[in-house]
């Protein structure tokens, strides 16, 4: 395979990284889809006559997603500890593409009433269960697959993820250009997510070509119930994975999922401006975390993402000094996703060293849905919110919030050293 330049890999470890990374793919392109149309489709789920409020409700069945993620990652790492890695691969394929048509051919309120928010919900519970399983079963996959390049493995896997991103920015520039608001509202917002159900069902016909991995196969005797072997024995990395995870989590909602919104609806940033903006971050960000993937492999993880994190900060500063000024947004958002990219990467790499191969997914799976629910999901909400009932902070709020996670994952990052291996 002439794929994955720069990347000392075999052909088959290479096809590994490439069949692992199509489930988060879709996963960040339905994020981004989301992000990018939930301000033309939420007065049709939930109207209402303050557009604050539409946006928070929209963004709460978003966090919902988020906040049944543990739960998924609790059932698909038992699944995944007990009858196989690949096995959750593919399930979780499966129920993304369900999910993805059902909200893409969903009646609205007007249509239907209160069971066009309640299915929208339902829908995104699904989504959310499978999300649970599906990022943290792709890192223990490929660092397993792997385990001497996690770098490359890993990086590979997330700089395919993260590309997810930049479809659902094209669907969304081209569905802009070409249709009128109103078209938009009526119907255009419905294609993006038409389009990634029948992607997850081609992901799921190609996905069935993995193989089981090899630590895995030689595990003589599996946890009974690996999810409380976690809870007695492991919960102190538990923590210190939701912290390494925070890292990765917030800054890709305040770059890319929240972004959008975040520049049209609070900082009034002309719209076709602000995509432009993201789309280049989105393209910078995945080239960063491929880069990083390979310095990974050669240098200290743990130094390059001491490093990541205390350079993160003047980046996001400069973002949002040049966001407020309203010029030179595309080189703010570029500065910002190239840290953001190094931080993607780099913490999944810490936190597959932590757990014992006999419990590592639930371990996995638990640290990485914590972390996002509580530093991904809440994040859009926590500030428009704060935004909502205070004035002159709307630049404040996010470095703020990114100030508060940087702490925490450096603690974080501190406390793994011990079980790292470079």
């Amino acid at each position: 395979m002439r794929l994955l330049p720069g990347y000392d890999l075999s052909s088959e470890q290479k096809k590994i990284v490439v069949l692992s990374s199509l489930g988060g793919l879709l996963e960040f392109y339905d994020f981004t889809i989301y992000g990018l149309f939930a301000v033309y489709f939420a007065q049709q789920f939930f109207p209402s006559s303050n557009e604050f409020i539409a946006i928070i409700a929209s963004y709460s069945i978003f966090v919902v997603g988020y906040i049944v993620r543990p739960l998924g990652g609790i059932l698909f790492s038992h699944i995944g500890d007990e009858i196989g890695r690949k096995t959750v691969l593919i399930i979780t394929m499966i129920l993304m593409g369900v999910s993805s048509l059902g909200m893409g051919l969903l009646p609205t309120y007007a249509q239907i009433g209160l069971f066009a928010p309640a299915l929208m919900l339902l829908f995104r519970l699904i989504q959310g269960l499978a999300i649970g399983g599906e990022l943290p079963s792709m890192i223990v996959y490929v660092s397993e697959s792997m385990p001497h390049k996690r770098g490359f493995g890993l990086g590979g896997a997330f700089s395919g993820t993260v590309a997810g991103l930049i479809p659902g920015m094209l669907i969304n520039l081209l569905i802009v250009h070409w249709l009128s608001v109103e078209q938009i509202n009526s119907f255009g917002w419905r294609i993006p997510f038409l389009l990634g159900g029948l992607l997850c069902f081609i992901g799921y016909l190609i996905r069935r070509e993995l193989h089981e991995t090899a630590e895995f196969k030689k595990i003589k005797q599996h946890e009974a119930a690996p999810f409380i072997e976690v809870l007695r024995h492991h919960l102190g990395k538990v923590i210190i994975g939701v912290g390494l995870v925070s890292i990765m989590a917030t800054p890709i909602i305040l770059l890319i999922i929240f972004m959008p919104t975040y520049l049209t609806k609070l900082a009034h940033i002309p719209t076709k401006i602000a995509s432009d903006a993201v789309l280049v971050a989105s393209v910078v960000s995945v080239i960063s975390i491929y880069v990083m993937g390979i310095l990974a492999n050669k240098y200290s993880v743990y130094k390059l993402m001491r490093n990541s994190l205390f350079l993160i900060l003047p980046a996001a500063a400069l973002c949002y000094y040049l966001i407020g000024q309203g010029s030179n947004l595309i080189l703010g958002l570029a500065l910002f996703a190239v840290f953001q990219g190094f931080l993607v990467v780099l913490p999944t790499i810490v936190l597959s060293y932590l757990f014992p191969v006999k419990i590592r997914l639930t371990g996995v799976a638990l640290s990485y849905n914590i972390s996002f629910v509580l530093f991904g999901g809440l994040t859009p909400i926590v500030i428009t919110s704060i935004i909502a009932e205070t004035t002159g902070l709307v630049l404040f709020v996010p470095f703020g919030v990114l100030l508060v996670t940087v702490a925490f994952a450096y603690w974080a990052l501190r406390r793994s050293r011990e079980y790292m291996v470079e």
